[in-house]
């Protein structure tokens, strides 16, 4: 099963798409971007970075088998709807141009009153007026939100808030 997931992405210099609420100075260059060639799976950077874990906290964080877990923040984040996504505030720690969008997520998923983290996911579509995201991303692009929103917001019928969540993820 899959969702349609709505969030922010900071775009870098080479307009390739990178988590718009995770600074990326200590995580090596190609680990937090959204792949333009496929499907982006979710790393626990507890887990990767254990070292600067063990030194930010003092102790090692322990490993976990599955990618996101509910005992951790792991995880491709997005929020359920598009006024969710329209509610947040824009990120302020990087300079760097932002846009928004729809990301198609599956895998596991853990689901929150606000949003999902999924163990997988692609861009399916950006607000991109500037046109500063790469052409290398296959995705739909619009200059207005009303026309994305339009597009790609989900029936009521599709509502999170009827599904079970269960050991495995969503059911």
């Amino acid at each position: 099963m899959s969702v349609i997931g709505w969030r922010q992405w900071a775009v870098d210099g080479s307009g390739r798409l990178r988590p718009a609420w995770t600074p990326w100075s200590p995580f090596p260059d190609g680990m937090l971007m959204w792949r333009p060639d496929g499907l982006t799976k979710a790393l626990c950077l507890r887990v990767q970075r254990d070292d600067l874990s063990s030194r930010m906290l003092g102790t090692p964080l322990p490993a976990h088998s599955r990618t996101p877990s509910e005992s951790c923040v792991c995880g491709l984040y997005a929020w359920l709807s598009p006024q969710a996504l329209a509610a947040a505030t824009a990120p302020t720690w990087t300079s760097r141009p932002i846009v928004v969008g729809a990301a198609r997520l599956g895998g596991r998923l853990v689901i929150t009153e606000r949003g999902y983290r999924a163990e997988l996911g692609y861009p399916v579509a950006v607000l991109d007026p500037a046109g500063v995201v790469s052409t290398a991303y296959p995705v739909a692009r619009y200059r207005s939100w009303d026309a994305l929103v339009a597009e790609w917001e989900q029936p009521d019928d599709a509502s999170p808030s009827d599904w079970r969540v269960g050991p495995y993820g969503v059911k």
